[in-house]
């Protein structure tokens, strides 16, 4: 069901909009672990002409985590698609601990494609999968290959099949584009000369909510991604930004600025009913919520400075999470739980950084460039944010715990505010 959502998706963007697709990203791999696994990956034989074979976008998809070290093909003993051709004692010899062997078959109109994933050193097969897609659907198969392989090895979900949202800036033109993960695809979901600011994605991946402007002043919207239409947040004229979707879809939280003042305020999504969550003289803003619903964290300056809060869905039992410097912003919940990114200002630099829910254990990931707006993988393992590198606006991923990091980078235009689909 989500492979033809998406499949409709993606026809319905470029018959309705009529928009150019845009150039793809470029993955560079700038910090792996040392200790990452030695895996051989062999060709599974040839896909759609013109694009990635499924044997380079899972190369790709595994050095992208940086977990993985992805022996050359040149020194392949042999090219398995099936278990009958595998011989463990000829991959030990070229240094590989993982192997994963498949195919790409013709099956009614599309492919079928099949995995056999192996340790080597034991010789066990530790999984093996079948899909079945159309030629379009393909690299998005790929990438699911590749999360069988991570979760074999790894034993938590792999990121790899999902979508990204950022925006990107060419001259006076913002896009609000929708890729998959590697970048692959990129279409336009908004394009023209007003800015467009913070996409979030729903929980179903069905929505996206944004920011721009209509006339003359920030709206958020949600955008049904099948069918084009979009719903306007908050009675018109007001200026409202910062929206995040329930960990159920049904609501939205933002911030509200009105007289000089900016409160957070969620919406439901059906009624249109809103409630009110803040109310004082500081600036509230940046609302995240919890993964079980029942707390939303964000931003607010009642101490003086930007720091992150937290609180009830109520609005009830504020209490403040970060004090390590004087600004943290931005925060980010991850969808397992366990922690929360945020942006923190260190030597001049607002660099991506990551808490414990409770605040403990504040670790800086990136100090390179300035960053922005992070957002987690659905595993909550790997981070996406903005940064700057080179005078360049660019998009990043970084690993929960700061030991791998990629760039995400194009010669298109200026990219950031990238958000990931769960």
């Amino acid at each position: 069901m989500a492979k033809r959502f998406w499949a409709l998706a993606l026809f319905l963007l470029a018959s309705v909009y009529v928009l150019p697709a845009q150039a793809a990203l470029t993955v560079e791999i700038t910090k792996s672990v040392a200790s990452a696994l030695p895996i051989a990956i062999p060709s599974f034989g040839p896909g759609v002409p013109g694009q990635p074979s499924v044997a380079d976008v899972v190369r790709n998809d595994l050095r992208h985590s940086g977990l993985f070290r992805v022996i050359a093909p040149a020194g392949y003993p042999s090219d398995p698609r099936a278990p009958r051709d595998v011989k463990a004692g000829q991959w030990t010899a070229v240094g590989a601990t993982g192997l994963a062997v498949g195919s790409v078959q013709p099956f009614n109109g599309g492919y079928a494609v099949t995995v056999y994933v192996y340790n080597v050193s034991t010789g066990q097969e530790l999984t093996a999968r079948r899909f079945t897609c159309s030629a379009a659907e393909l690299h998005m198969t790929a990438h699911h290959v590749a999360d069988v392989i991570y979760q074999a090895f790894t034993g938590k979900p792999g990121p790899f099949a999902s979508r990204i949202a950022y925006v990107r800036q060419t001259g006076n033109t913002y896009e609000l584009l929708v890729a998959e993960s590697d970048g692959w695809n990129p279409h336009p979901i908004v394009r023209g000369i007003m800015p467009v600011f913070s996409p979030v994605w729903s929980p179903n991946n069905h929505r996206l909510a944004y920011v721009t402007y209509a006339n003359a002043r920030a709206t958020i919207y949600v955008q049904n991604l099948a069918t084009g239409q979009r719903q306007a947040i908050a009675p018109g004229g007001e200026i409202v930004s910062a929206p995040a979707f329930s960990p159920n879809g049904q609501e939205i939280a933002y911030a509200r600025s009105s007289g000089g003042r900016t409160e957070l305020y969620v919406a439901d999504l059906r009624t249109g009913q809103r409630r009110q969550l803040t109310n004082d003289d500081a600036i509230n803003t940046s609302p995240t919520w919890s993964p079980n619903g029942s707390q939303i964290v964000f931003v607010s300056d009642r101490a003086g400075g930007p720091q992150i809060y937290a609180m009830n869905t109520n609005g009830g039992n504020v209490h403040r999470l970060s004090y390590s410097g004087g600004y943290n912003a931005g925060p980010a919940y991850s969808p397992t739980g366990n922690a929360i990114a945020f942006i923190h200002r260190t030597d001049g630099v607002y660099a991506l950084a990551v808490m414990n829910p409770d605040g403990g254990d504040m670790r800086v990931l990136d100090a390179q460039g300035n960053c922005d707006h992070p957002s987690f993988a659905g595993n909550g393992q790997m981070i996406l944010y903005g940064t700057h590198r080179g005078g360049r606006k660019l998009l990043a991923e970084v690993s929960l715990d700061g030991k791998t990091m990629a760039i995400l980078h194009s010669d298109a235009g200026q990219d950031s505010q990238p958000a990931w689909s769960r």
